[in-house]
């Protein structure tokens, strides 16, 4: 892969494992900042956080292009601004369908099993998937709150547990080969009374994001600077301008 010395990497930290199998291949970047995954549950937390990142990254004058690893992720990017630099993102809905290979092959798969919950290394990893590990944590965040009342706690696990009554395939996704991250899903899969599917990955969507070229409308967007991200209403972006 290619060393792009004057391109900084923005990710999710949901993308933190495949990144660094680039990296190990000899994908370069003159800066690579991860922020915490999950950020795309308050769309306007996620928009303010890769600002304050832009902006920082943009105080290295060498920097020309900001890569992000990032989908629409709820709308969180609409109304991002490029500034000095400009943005090269993927056409996607959210990592799942970066690592899918696309929007078509993320939609397809919902078509094929409707009611399908995604799981991957780095949502296994940060163990905010359906499973006993949310349960447990939920229990102990909400122990908090309620400490002498475990009849409330168990009713509070089982409304969030009951979020997820329209969902009955954990489906893996991974272009890592993390067996222990499958191991897992099933494991969530059975404790969830879901069947389980495995889906192969793609890793070129994702590695041509972070190794160019960008020349693929479909694929990519790039966002000139002083341009800013929008979002038509079959959910693709482009770049408008604030003239």
């Amino acid at each position: 892969m290619k060393s792009l010395t004057t391109c900084a990497l923005l990710a999710c930290d949901v993308f933190k494992e495949e990144i660094e199998g680039f990296a190990a291949q000899g994908a370069t970047w003159r800066t690579t900042r991860f922020l915490e995954m999950g950020l795309h549950d308050f769309p306007d937390n996620l928009r303010s956080e890769l600002t304050s990142a832009l902006q920082a990254i943009e105080e290295d004058p060498e920097i020309e292009t900001v890569l992000l690893a990032y989908g629409r992720c709820g709308n969180g990017l609409v109304g991002l601004r490029a500034g000095r630099a400009r943005l090269v993102l993927p056409q996607a809905h959210d990592c799942l369908s970066i690592l899918l290979g696309g929007r078509e092959e993320h939609d397809a798969a919902l078509r094929e099993t409707p009611g399908t919950y995604f799981y991957s290394p780095g949502w296994i990893r940060g163990k905010r998937v359906p499973g006993p590990d949310r349960e447990d944590h939920l229990r102990e965040l909400y122990r908090e709150r309620y400490p002498d009342d475990e009849e409330m706690l168990d009713d509070l696990v089982e409304v969030d547990r009951e979020s997820f009554a329209h969902n009955s395939c954990a489906a893996y996704v991974d272009i890592t080969g993390n067996a222990e991250a499958e191991a897992y899903c099933k494991g969530c899969a059975h404790h969830m009374g879901w069947s389980f599917k495995r889906l192969p990955g793609d890793p070129s969507f994702l590695e041509g994001l972070l190794s160019g070229p960008w020349d693929d409308p479909d694929r990519f967007l790039i966002i000139p600077p002083g341009h800013h991200v929008d979002a038509r209403e079959d959910g693709t972006l482009f770049a408008r301008d604030p003239r």
